[in-house]
């Protein structure tokens, strides 16, 4: 019994690892922006090209790949992923051409699919024998903490190839280590008898009932405005370094915090307070308010040196709000009356809806980067921010009346 404890101890730390790192190669720009631009030799326009492939990509092949996954061995399909990206990172870090560089994008994207679904079922089974709300709340912690870890490491690679043309081959080189490794890990350590429950697999008539539930919409046009704001929010990388002068060491250090740590802090606050006011949708609607004085005060600052302290400052007080947002907007699901039953069906749908702007989200960014400039660019972009962040709390209100009247129905 002990031995089978710690084995599951074993694997739950290599699957949050994994979970942790997964997705910093497809978004490397979220740290290593100025870093990418350079050592590829690309424009803006073409690094947003690139991030848009890769959401497009993966949201074309989302609910297929996923119910793939669900008939397919949990562990190969982990193996699979793992390896399949420590191998492309490999030939990414050989910064080849453009045309590539795209297909590297697409394949990410596909073994991006297979792990997440492969995670969330395996967190599911070593979560059978105690409270699954546990398991799934300490996955998330430890994902930001394990992605900190391995981001601040990256930097390190980064620094230590500075004087380089192409730095962004240490970070590439030392994230396609570390899935090779824990891909082979999870082969030897992750048991092959390992029970699954017999779970519901979902069929298309599972989504097509899923979409007729105007729940679905609320929650879906939610997470895409709150997430557009999320990647617009993710060029304060590159502001703070081409605008504000700060130091490219010093912007990956508050873009590690702010992409990790501030999760680790602002998901829990939300949760627990959500349940204090037993209400998702009206926590998120006062959180957005706060994003939106932010992103006010980030578009009336001047382009100046003096104020980069204050600003580093509101980009960590956003990220936090930003994740507390995050932390609790697939709870809503509860409140709107979508059924426990279609959880799994719906969280798929919502993700492919609301996650869209992956797609279009960085290449309008950089666009408008290239085409006005950083200092005149940037008010745009902090203006689009506001935009986003009021339709979203318009969205939130909505979410709060159609949840009253839920509610009076039930009495």
């Amino acid at each position: 019994m002990a031995e089978s404890r710690k084995r599951q101890t074993s694997i739950f730390i290599l699957l949050i690892l994994a979970a942790g790192t997964v997705y910093k190669v497809p978004y490397l720009k979220a740290v290593f922006y100025d870093q990418l631009v350079a050592s590829l030799d690309i424009t803006n326009t073409q690094l947003g090209i690139l991030s848009s492939f890769y959401a497009g990509v993966k949201m074309l092949i989302y609910i297929p790949c996923g119910i793939i996954a669900d008939r397919l061995d949990t562990k190969k399909c982990l193996v699979f992923s793992l390896l399949g990206e420590g191998i492309l990172t490999g030939v990414y870090a050989l910064l080849p051409s453009f045309g590539i560089l795209e297909l590297i994008q697409a394949l990410l994207a596909l073994v991006n699919v297979f792990f997440w679904t492969s995670f969330i079922k395996s967190i599911r089974i070593l979560g059978k024998n105690m409270a699954q709300g546990k398991i799934f709340g300490l996955s998330e912690g430890f994902r930001g903490i394990t992605g900190s870890i391995a981001t601040f490491i990256a930097l390190k690679c980064v620094s230590m190839m500075a004087e380089t043309a192409h730095s962004i081959r240490g970070a590439l080189l030392f994230y396609g280590a570390l899935y090779l490794v824990t891909g082979i890990l999870i082969l030897f350590l992750y048991p092959n008898d390992m029970e699954e429950d017999a779970d519901h697999h979902q069929t298309w008539a599972d989504y097509v009932a899923v979409f007729k539930k105007p729940a679905i919409w609320m929650v879906s046009l939610l997470i895409f405005t709150t997430y557009s704001m999320q990647v617009a929010f993710e060029y304060t990388t590159t502001y703070m370094t081409q605008v504000l002068g700060i130091a490219a060491v010093t912007v990956g250090t508050i873009a590690t915090i702010r992409d990790n740590i501030c999760g680790v802090v602002g998901a829990p606050l939300a949760g627990a307070y959500a349940d204090r006011v037993k209400s998702s949708t009206k926590v998120i609607s006062w959180l957005i308010v706060v994003e939106i004085v932010l992103s006010i005060v980030l578009f009336l600052s001047p382009e100046t040196p003096k104020i980069a302290y204050a600003a580093m400052g509101f980009v960590l007080v956003f990220s936090v709000v930003l994740h507390g947002v995050r932390g609790v907007y697939y709870s809503t699901m509860s409140e709107t009356g979508i059924p426990v039953s279609m959880t799994a069906t719906a969280t798929a749908v919502v993700a492919v809806l609301g996650y869209t702007p992956d797609m279009f989200m960085s290449l309008w960014c950089g666009h408008i980067l290239d085409a006005y400039g950083y200092e005149a660019g940037f008010k745009k972009i902090f203006a689009i921010i506001v935009i986003f962040g009021i339709i979203a709390w318009g969205i939130s209100l909505v979410m709060r009346s159609y949840q009253k009247r839920l509610l009076a129905k039930q009495k």
